[in-house]
């Protein structure tokens, strides 16, 4: 891999297989993939309990039973998410590459140059077919666990951000997993790299 830092950004809608798309990607470029697993082993290493990240990672504060004054909170989303925010932060500066899934990372390392910023969709019926395999459930109910886990996903970013979740704009690129699957969006995803590195890179890259 090249000596210049790349970080590459993955948000993911639920049934979209995101998360593998990012490892595939991942495995090919030799980069870390920082995932959920990751960040629970990040808490471990910061002496927090991992099952205290795991129960209020990607999720936003509940505004009826939390308070903030002077700019501190005792919402426990709000102290994991700037713990993430930070570490994100944290392991950005090091220069080394890397790729992160979700977590508002395309808005948190927004400064940072050589940032590539990827969203990975699906259809409504693919999504549903996946997670009821997935999860062994009928089609309908895996259906509204889609729903609800795309809508606490978007909740989550639009509050940390104030951006709307998923539109494409806010992107480099964005990848419908439908048709292609795992390896034809991660194939996607690396030509798209490649691209980038040949439109952005000096011999520095090299």
């Amino acid at each position: 891999m090249q000596d210049k830092q790349i970080i590459i950004t993955i948000g993911r809608e639920y049934g979209s297989l995101g998360h593998l798309i990012a490892e595939k990607v991942g495995e090919e470029l030799e980069l870390p993939v920082l995932d959920r697993d990751f960040f629970r082993q990040m808490s471990i290493n910061h002496g927090v309990d991992p099952k205290f990240v795991r129960e209020h990672d990607e999720k936003k504060r509940n505004l009826f039973i939390t308070r903030q004054r002077r700019g501190y909170s005792n919402s426990m989303e709000d102290i994991v998410a700037e713990m993430v925010f930070d570490y994100e932060r944290e392991l950005a500066e090091t220069g080394e590459s890397l790729i992160i899934v979700g977590r508002c990372a395309e808005w948190v390392l927004r400064d940072f140059p050589n940032l590539i910023r990827i969203f990975i969709t699906a259809d409504d019926d693919t999504k549903a077919q996946r997670i009821a395999e997935m999860e062994n459930v009928d089609l309908e109910e895996a259906a509204k666990i889609v729903k609800k886990k795309d809508k606490k996903r978007g909740a989550y970013h639009e509050y940390y951000t104030g951006l709307k979740w998923g539109v494409a704009n806010e992107y480099d690129l964005c990848v419908n997993s439908s048709e292609i699957g795992v390896d034809g969006a991660a194939k996607l995803i690396l030509q798209y790299v490649e691209d980038w590195k040949e439109a952005h890179c000096t011999e520095e890259c090299e």
